[in-house]
């Protein structure tokens, strides 16, 4: 990041002591640690400041009055902040670690040079703008258009979150996705035409194998998707299968459901990275041209997968197949396509297996 290469203090807490790369301001560190008061001045110069390795109480108003600040990084056991936040007019990067969900004040959308908003987990909810007039030299306001990363934001955040932040390029959805009718409802991102990476986490179970929304809710750009516990039945796949530009897909945790994966049809013609993890699938079937353009492909623990498909150790682009804590068998079918593709004369392809019973 640009503003890292100006000059920075970078502060690191620890459990047991305070340590710095440049120095350590001891009273700062008693002002977040025990609550007490200091003289927040001498610190105003400050461009980063990270205490993400100690969790304190709550948000620290103190934080908000180091206005200089392009970097803010803080674990928060209450991780709200308050509206003072958008005093920080030049911050670039807020990452919040929190044990509960967080609401992030309607004041935000006042801190136009915000890039990077990462909170680490939760389901948490970004409040809506106020309604104002504004005269037309005043800009658009609530607008973020410099705003490129949103991570564990509640889809119930994005009724008018997306035309305030135009130029989106990362997006993490974190609650429930799934219709009283079994049906993915991803919000419809398709105007983003920005937005490159998608990750969707479902928080509600679903009783049944669920059905994916239309891919043409995606924006045609999307590069990068991760689905999490969406529990899709894997015939619904293919859908996914139509993202043109689609290069990395990852299936976590229960992302798809059933103990079989045939690909049929589907062919991901721009995929080079695929991860199979935590998934319940027992039998996969697929051929080459499936993947025509598959470079990696990493399956872990998947308990009850028999075996890795033959037929991909022929897609000529494959560089790597990685299989950890699977079953013995699907060890050995790894390692058989590596033996098979050596014998055929092709020394690139690179096997790490390594099996869990």
């Amino acid at each position: 990041m640009n503003f890292l290469a100006e000059e920075i203090l970078i502060i690191i807490y620890r459990y047991d002591k305070i340590s710095s790369m440049l120095f350590s301001p001891s009273e700062l560190g008693k002002v977040l640690l025990e609550g007490k008061s200091c003289h927040i001045d001498t610190y105003k110069t400050l461009k980063v400041l990270d205490v993400a390795s100690i969790p304190i109480s709550s948000f620290p108003c103190e934080a908000a009055q180091l206005v200089n600040l392009r970097y803010l990084a803080i674990q928060a056991h209450e991780g709200s902040p308050q509206p003072s936040i958008s005093n920080l007019l030049y911050l670039q990067m807020l990452i919040i670690l929190s044990r509960k969900n967080i609401l992030i004040p309607k004041s935000i959308w006042n801190m136009v040079n915000l890039r990077h908003l990462y909170i680490k987990s939760g389901e948490n909810i970004i409040e809506e703008p106020c309604v104002v007039q504004v005269k037309e030299k005043d800009g658009c306001p609530g607008l973020l258009s410099c705003m490129q990363t949103l991570s564990h934001v509640s889809p119930r955040s994005c009724q008018n979150m997306f035309s305030r932040t135009p130029n989106l390029r990362k997006l993490g959805l974190c609650g429930p996705l799934i219709s009283s009718l079994g049906d993915l409802e991803s919000p419809n991102l398709s105007s983003m035409e920005h937005l490159q990476k998608l990750k969707l986490l479902n928080t509600i179970v679903f009783p049944e194998a669920t059905r994916s929304c239309n891919p043409l809710m995606f924006p045609e750009k999307l590069k990068k998707l991760t689905l999490s516990n969406t529990g899709l039945d894997w015939e619904e796949m293919w859908t996914f299968a139509w993202l043109p530009n689609l290069e990395v897909l990852k299936l976590k945790f229960h992302a798809c459901i059933g103990e079989s994966w045939e690909t049929g049809d589907a062919e991901f013609q721009r995929l080079k990275f695929l991860k199979l993890q935590d998934l319940d699938i027992r039998e996969w079937v697929c051929s080459n041209d499936n993947f025509p353009r598959l470079q990696r492909l990493v399956v872990h623990r998947c308990l009850k997968l028999d075996g890795i498909p033959s037929a991909l150790g022929k897609i000529l682009t494959l560089d790597v197949i990685e299989v950890s804590g699977c079953s013995s068998s699907a060890h050995e079918s790894a390692m058989k396509i590596q033996s098979e593709q050596e014998m055929d004369g092709n020394s690139f392809l690179k096997v790490h297996a390594k099996s869990e019973l």
